[in-house]
C-alpha cells in the first residue's frame, strides 16, 4: 500500500516506524498521540486455481467465456467492508473504525485517505446470503461469509483478504501476545496453518494470494474442504491420478490440459491434507519409498499413498523395471513398453493397448484386414464420447484379434442327450442391434433351458478353437499384434501378477492395482473417469464414477479374455485403492469358476496388450 506524509510529526513518527526494531513485540507507534495517514486498498474474496472454479448460469449459452475459468470469488457489488484500528501492543480494537462500499463485481475495495495513531488494522467483510430456515420452511434466514484480514499498514502493498487470512487472525494474536513481533508472530501462524494442512514448505504471505501463479489459491481451497468431503472424493481422485491418460485432456486443446493439470496439484494437496490428520508424518527423502495408507469414508477399503519425491502421493512402492519403446511397422505408431526381470523369466510388454486397424493397405496379411474390417471400434470403458483411438486403444472382437474368421467358427453347444445346437443368424442381428425384445423371442432357449424343477441351466458352448490355437501354438499366436510380438496368454498375465504379488507382499489377486501405477510398476493400465467437453463454451466436468474395468484378448480358450475390476457388486461394496484384497476383480473369479461358454464369446469386445514373443 501507498501511504502519504500529513504533518511533520506524522513524518517522524512514520520513520521511527521504518526504522523500529522487528523483534520488538509492540508496535512502536502504539501510545502515540500523533496520526498517520494512510491508503488501503485490496480484493475480499477467494481465490482459487484457475479453471477449479467455473462459472456457473442456468442458461450455458448466455456464459461470458472471458470470464470463465478465471479461478477467483470475490466479495459481492454492495457488500461493506470495514477496517478496524488496532492496538498496537495488543492488536485489539481501539475503537475507531472506517466503513466501504464494494461498488464493482471483483471485489476491490480502497480506503484513499484514513489517519490512525496505529499501523496495525483488522479487515473484515461480512457477506450476507440466505439460507434454508429448518423451523419454519417458508422463511429463509440470512447468513454471513466472513472474511478477516490482520495487516501492518507501513509494510504492506496490496492487501487480499480471504478464506485464508480469515484463519490467521486468531493464530497470529496468540503468537502475538507470547511476545513475538508481528512480523515473526505472522510467519508463526501461517506456518503453523500450513503444517496442520500437511503441507511443510513457505508459500509465500496469505495477503498476497491474488499474484499470478500464487500456490496459495490451492491451499485457499483446500483450507474449504471438511474431512468428509476430502475421503468422499478419493475415488475420483485415484481415477484421475491413474486411469486417466494425460492426453484424454492434453488433445484436447491448452484449456483442458490446464484443467487436468490444476486438478492433479489440487489433489496432491488433498493426500498431503489427508496423510497429516492419518498421522504419516512427513514425507521426507529419509522415507522416499516408505507406503502408508488414507483411511476411506463407508468402509470402501484403504487407499495407498507412497513418500515420492517430498510429498505423499497416490500409489506404491517402485518395482524395478525398465521401460522403452517400440514401433509397429505396419502403421508407423510408437508404443510404450516395459521389461521384469523375473529371475529365471523375463516379460516384455506393450505398456499401452494396441491400435491397429488398418484394413486397407496392401502390405498388411490379408486374412487380417478382412477379419477386422467392421470388428474394432475405439476403446469406450471410459465414457467418453468419440474418443480418439489414441488415447485408449481399441477394442477388438476376440476372433478378429486372433485372426480367425466368421466362416471358420463352429460353435455347438450339446446336452446330456446327445442332442446339438447351433448358434442362429437372427440371434446374432438381434443381439448385435440390442432388439431385446426380438432377441428374447427368437432365441429364448439358445442359451439355456428349464430343468425339471424350473430351474434355469445354462448351455456350455464349445466350437472348434483346436483348428487354430492348439496347446503348442498359445505362446507363439501373434493375431492383431506386430511382428516380434503375439497375443499375451492366461500364464503370461498370472506370471505378472504372483511375481509382483511376490514383490508387494500380497497374494497374487491383490497386487492389480498396482498395474494402474506406472511409476511404480510401468505397466500403464488405465481405464477413465467419464469427462464432458463442450468445446464451443471451453467446458469440462468429471463424474464422479471412476471407471476402472478393464477386459484384455488372451489366446487361451475357453477363457477368451482376462478381467479386472469387472465384478458387478464392485460399487456397492465400496472401492478402495490398496492392495489389502478390498479390491476384488473377475481375474481370480474366473480362475475358481468353471463358467458356461456361450455362442457369443467369439463376438465379445476386448481389448489387447501384446507381449514380445
Amino acid at each position: 500500500m501507498n501511504f502519504s506524509k500529513i504533518t511533520l510529526a506524522a513524518l517522524m513518527a512514520l520513520l521511527f516506524a521504518s526504522c523500529s526494531d522487528e523483534n520488538q513485540s509492540i508496535g512502536s507507534l502504539g501510545g502515540t498521540e500523533e496520526e498517520t495517514a494512510y491508503v488501503l486498498t485490496g480484493r475480499v474474496g477467494d481465490v482459487y486455481p484457475k479453471l477449479m472454479k467455473m462459472s456457473e448460469s442456468e442458461d450455458d449459452s448466455l456464459v461470458d467465456t472471458t470470464k470463465l475459468n478465471t479461478g477467483s470469488v470475490f466479495a459481492a457489488k454492495g457488500t461493506i467492508v470495514t477496517v478496524y484500528e488496532l492496538d498496537s501492543m495488543t492488536l485489539e480494537n481501539t475503537g475507531r473504525s472506517f466503513v466501504d462500499t464494494i461498488d464493482n463485481d471483483s471485489g476491490r475495495f480502497a480506503f484513499e485517505n484514513i489517519s490512525l495513531h496505529s499501523r496495525f488494522v483488522l479487515i473484515e467483510n461480512k457477506e450476507p446470503y440466505e439460507t434454508y430456515n429448518s423451523v419454519d420452511s417458508l422463511m429463509t434466514r440470512i447468513e454471513y461469509n466472513v472474511f478477516k484480514a490482520i495487516v501492518d499498514l507501513s509494510r504492506a502493498e496490496k492487501v487480499s483478504v480471504n478464506s485464508l487470512t480469515n484463519a490467521k487472525v486468531p493464530v497470529l494474536r496468540k503468537y502475538f501476545a507470547e511476545g513475538n513481533s508481528f512480523a515473526d508472530a505472522n510467519k508463526m501462524a501461517e506456518h503453523e496453518i500450513l503444517e496442520n494442512l500437511g503441507i511443510y514448505e513457505d508459500l509465500g504471505n496469505f495477503e498476497n494470494i491474488i499474484e499470478e501463479n500464487s500456490e496459495l489459491s490451492y491451499v485457499n481451497d483446500l483450507i474449504r474442504w471438511d474431512e468428509d468431503n476430502l475421503r468422499s472424493y478419493l475415488d475420483l481422485d485415484v481415477a484421475l491420478s491413474f486411469a486417466t491418460p494425460s492426453k484424454a485432456f492434453s488433445s484436447r486443446g491448452k484449456i483442458f490440459e490446464e484443467y487436468y493439470l490444476a486438478t492433479k496439484k489440487m489433489i496432491d494437496y488433498k493426500i498431503g491434507r489427508l496423510a497429516k490428520m492419518d498421522g504419516l508424518g512427513r514425507c521426507t527423502d529419509g522415507r522416499e519409498q516408505e507406503v502408508g495408507s488414507l483411511g476411506a469414508l463407508q468402509g470402501r477399503g484403504g487407499y495407498a499413498v507412497v513418500c515420492r519425491s517430498g510429498k505423499w502421493t497416490l500409489g506404491f512402492k517402485t518395482i524395478e523395471h525398465t521401460k522403452g519403446t517400440m514401433t509397429d511397422k505396419r502403421d508407423g505408431k510408437t508404443y510404450k513398453t516395459v521389461t521384469y526381470n523375473w529371475g529365471d523369466v523375463s516379460q516384455t510388454w506393450m505398456a499401452e493397448k494396441l491400435n491397429f486397424a488398418d484394413t486397407t493397405s496392401l502390405g498388411i496379411d490379408s486374412s487380417l484386414r478382412a477379419n477386422l474390417f467392421g470388428s474394432t471400434w475405439c476403446n469406450n470403458r471410459s465414457g467418453f464420447d468419440d474418443v480418439d483411438c489414441s488415447i485408449y486403444g481399441r477394442s477388438y472382437e476376440w476372433r478378429a484379434a486372433m485372426n480367425i474368421g466368421k466362416d471358420d467358427i463352429r460353435m455347438y453347444s450339446v446336452n446330456a442327450s446327445g442332442d446339438t445346437t447351433y448358434p442362429r443368424e437372427d440371434c446374432f442381428d438381434a443381439l448385435w442391434m440390442e432388439e431385446r425384445d426380438l432377441y428374447e423371442m427368437a432365441c429364448d432357449t439358445l442359451l439355456g433351458t428349464r430343468d425339471s424343477v424350473g430351474d434355469y441351466v445354462e448351455k456350455k458352448w464349445t466350437w472348434n478353437y483346436t483348428d487354430f490355437i492348439p496347446q503348442s501354438k498359445l505362446n507363439s499366436y501373434q493375431g492383431v499384434c506386430p511382428d516380434g510380438w503375439r497375443i499375451s496368454t492366461w500364464s503370461d498375465w498370472e506370471i505378472l501378477l504372483k511375481e509382483l504379488g511376490e514383490r508387494y507382499g500380497v497374494d497374487y489377486y491383490n497386487v492389480v492395482p498396482a498395474l494402474y501405477d506406472e511409476v511404480a510398476t510401468g505397466f500403464g493400465m488405465n481405464a477413465g473417469v467419464r469427462v464432458w467437453f463442450n468445446e464451443i463454451m471451453g467446458w469440462v466436468s468429471t463424474s464422479l464414477k471412476p471407471q476402472f474395468a478393464n477386459g484384455f484378448v488372451v489366446a487361451d480358450v475357453p477363457m477368451y479374455f482376462v478381467g479386472f475390476f469387472l465384478r458387478g457388486d464392485l460399487w456397492r461394496r465400496g472401492f478402495g485403492f490398496d492392495l489389502s484384497g478390498e479390491t476384488y476383480h473377475a481375474f481370480v473369479y474366473m480362475i475358481t469358476h468353471d463358467l458356461p461358454g456361450s455362442p457369443y464369446d467369439p463376438y465379445d469386445t476386448y481389448a489387447v496388450r501384446c507381449i514380445k514373443k
